[in-house]
Parts: structure tokens; C-alpha cells; sequence
């Protein structure tokens, strides 16, 4: 089904249930499909490469990242902050910033602060605070009992990682 199945759906779901078996076996069915017009088999033949060959993803996710949409986006971006260099950082920080305050953003938070606390370049991790603050704010305050702690863990991720100048700008900015 994964390899012959004309519906787009029930291929992108083939694959997925494929790419959750992790065999190695797979990685040329994986390999075939990551370039396909459909956003939804093509991101579920990246998540599976991801799991085999992640070096293999992270160039395929730079690759596609000017204009991967849907299923392919989100693999992409996911790819991206997971492995992703000082260079990647104006990609991952926009898709970040612009995607809407949601439940899945709250979520992102975590491993977008992870992606900050990797980089060396202090304004850059300065911007992608600023990023998160942002965010943090746009919150309704009914909700920051929920959001807040998740949120500040990330942050404080961020200040463990990269030290007092880092801390103290975190803290200056809540």
C-alpha cells in the first residue's frame, strides 16, 4: 500500500504506520517518497527517514523548507529544531513566531527552547526569547496558570545553558 496505493491519504498513512516500525529495510521507500507532491506522503516518508537517517532528513528538511506547507511543513520544522545549526535560526524563529496561539505552540515551546539554548550567537538567542515572551504574553491571563510553567521551564533551559548575561535578560524581559 505504501509503495503502490494511488489515494494520497491511504499512502501518507501506509508510510507513517511503516516509519513507526523503524527497519532499516524501509529507508528507500522513505527515500522515494520524501520528494512527493503530496504534503502528507512526503512528510511522513521525512518522519520516517528522520528515524533512520537523521543527518539524511536534516539536509532533505533544509532542503524543502522554502516552501513546505501542511504535513511536510511540520516534519520539516520539527526536523529542523531538532538537528538544525546556528544558520537555520531565521526559519525555525518565523515559523515559530508566526504560527497561532495554540495548545501544539505551547507544546513547541520546550523544543524551540532547546533549539535556543544550542545556539552561540547571544542576539539570536536574544531574539528567540524575545520570540517566547511574545508568545507568553498573547496568552489570556486565565490561562497563564497552565501555560506559564511549561513556558518558564523552556526559558530557564535557555539560562542553565547559556549563563548570567542570558539569566538576567530572561528575567529582565518576565
Amino acid at each position: 500500500i505504501a509503495n503502490n496505493d494511488s489515494d494520497k491519504k491511504t499512502k501518507a498513512a501506509a508510510i507513517k504506520y511503516v516509519a513507526k516500525l523503524a527497519d532499516k529495510k524501509y529507508l528507500p521507500l522513505f527515500t522515494k517518497f520524501v520528494g512527493d507532491s503530496s504534503y502528507s506522503v512526503a512528510g511522513a516518508s521525512l518522519e520516517g527517514l528522520e528515524k533512520l537517517d537523521s543527518t539524511k532528513a536534516y539536509e532533505l528538511a533544509k532542503k524543502y523548507s522554502a516552501d513546505a506547507k501542511g504535513a511536510l511543513g511540520d516534519v520539516v520544522n520539527k526536523t529542523l529544531v531538532a538537528y538544525g545549526k546556528e544558520a537555520d535560526f531565521e526559519f525555525i524563529a518565523s515559523r515559530f513566531n508566526d504560527s497561532p496561539l495554540s495548545q501544539e505552540k505551547i507544546a513547541e515551546t520546550n523544543d524551540f527552547c532547546n533549539f535556543l539554548a544550542k545556539l552561540t550567537d547571544s542576539n539570536k538567542v536574544k531574539k528567540g526569547i524575545d520570540i517566547v515572551i511574545s508568545f507568553k504574553n498573547a496568552i489570556p491571563a486565565q490561562y497563564h496558570d497552565f501555560t506559564d510553567p511549561p513556558i518558564k521551564q523552556g526559558l530557564n533551559k535557555i539560562a542553565n545553558a547559556k549563563g548570567e548575561e542570558i539569566k538576567a535578560y530572561i528575567s529582565s524581559q518576565l
